[in-house]
């Protein structure tokens, strides 16, 4: 009998999918996976509540897409040091609800903004997929998350799509990026990143266009200084991430321009770490080095955060978050599960949270740590070190 066919060998997942938050290894990183009984789970984000607990919101069926896709929702109890099993806070017969983004208005209500397109089904004809027939729409919750009101259109604009939250900028204006979808045969190249801007809190919405932007997808905001932001985007030419200024508060945009991180056209996010250092986390992988033709590549193999101190302008630090199943060679590629779509936030004790869709989607995965994690360098070897000369 070989050694691993012995029947003493236990074999375990790793993290099991029972909503504990545990160290797997001895650097500082904790992770749990959050229950949940659907085959195919997306895109989640996460929100730090008032009273030191954490929300998940992700979408969730048989496929993305599906007419049984809806939003599920997962409350982290830091008493119990667990996730609770998610349950479903959508149901639409007719759409597919997706992209969930979770924002703490200033009156304590949660709002949760997600998108909402037709879904397949008979007599809706698809060509590449029915992004074009998105609006955005909102439910609320006055309970930190337990119950949730029905769900409004926020955004009727058919073909608008979200990924991230709504945030506060300094002076108190609300922001929400978007894109634009259109019925076309670009597989989606055409998409058009817009940035919605009210000071209102919410009640009216005015529009601003990002320039010479189409293809870039995912708007990420993050505030740098008052007055100052920077937005980071996905590619849908699966070459770069994609960096954009404004220095009015999100009046105006220059035209994105590639930074040094690669993208595969997947999903991404960006935020400020404790530090005041811009952080970004993504999949460290791409297909081409200019824009050319849309590619949606298979491959969604680890994920990375990368860190800037200067805006967005180098990216000199990074460090792997999820590892994959580390298949390497072209003729081997596909054999990583997709590990896909991180968001990230900082919480009020500066712990860094980020969740993410685990293992081709079985799950989503909930990882936990602080800033000095990810540079590591206390234990790092000094670089005028003769050891190796």
């Amino acid at each position: 009998m070989s050694l691993l066919s012995q029947p003493s060998l236990d074999r375990v997942s790793a993290p099991p999918a029972d909503g504990r938050l545990r160290f797997f290894d001895d650097d500082g990183c904790a992770a749990a996976v959050i229950p949940t009984d659907r085959r195919s789970n997306h895109a989640a984000s996460i929100l730090a509540l008032r009273d030191g607990g954490l929300l998940a919101a992700w979408f969730a069926g048989s496929d993305e897409g599906n007419q049984d896709i809806d939003i599920l929702v997962s409350r982290f109890d830091p008493d119990t040091g667990a996730w609770a099993a998610s349950a479903s806070v959508t149901h639409d017969e007719i759409r597919s609800d997706q992209n969930p983004g979770l924002f703490a208005a200033p009156d304590g209500t949660i709002w949760l903004v997600y998108t909402s397109q037709l879904s397949r089904q008979s007599g809706v004809p698809e060509t590449f997929n029915l992004q074009h027939t998105s609006v955005v729409k909102m439910s609320r919750s006055s309970d930190g998350g337990t119950s949730w009101s029905e769900p409004e259109t926020l955004f009727g604009r058919e073909g608008t799509f979200c990924r991230q939250p709504i945030q506060i900028l300094a002076d108190g204006t609300w922001v929400h990026t978007q894109w634009l979808c259109f019925d076309d045969d670009s597989k989606n190249g055409s998409d058009q990143p817009v940035v919605q801007i009210s000071s209102d809190q919410g009640a009216t919405w005015r529009q601003v266009d990002f320039p010479d932007a189409a293809g870039r997808v995912h708007p990420n905001i993050v505030e740098v200084a008052p007055g100052r932001l920077v937005c980071l985007f996905r590619s849908r030419f699966a070459d770069w991430v994609y960096l954009s200024r404004s220095e009015d508060g999100g009046e105006t945009w220059s035209v994105p321009e590639a930074t040094e991180v690669p993208n595969n056209n997947a999903g991404l996010s960006a935020f400020l770490l404790p530090s005041g250092m811009l952080a970004l986390v993504s999949n460290e992988h791409q297909v081409a080095t200019e824009p050319g033709e849309v590619v949606w590549p298979y491959e969604r193999m680890r994920i990375i955060i990368a860190v800037s101190n200067d805006e967005g302008r180098t990216w000199p630090v990074r460090r792997v978050i999820e590892p994959g199943d580390g298949f390497a060679g072209v003729g081997n590629l596909r054999s990583n599960r997709r590990q896909e779509y991180p968001h990230g936030i900082v919480d009020a004790d500066g712990l860094i949270h980020v969740v993410y869709a685990y293992s081709s989607r079985r799950a989503i995965r909930h990882v936990v740590f602080d800033e000095a994690w990810i540079s590591g360098v206390e234990d790092q070897v000094h670089t005028d070190c003769k050891l190796w000369g």
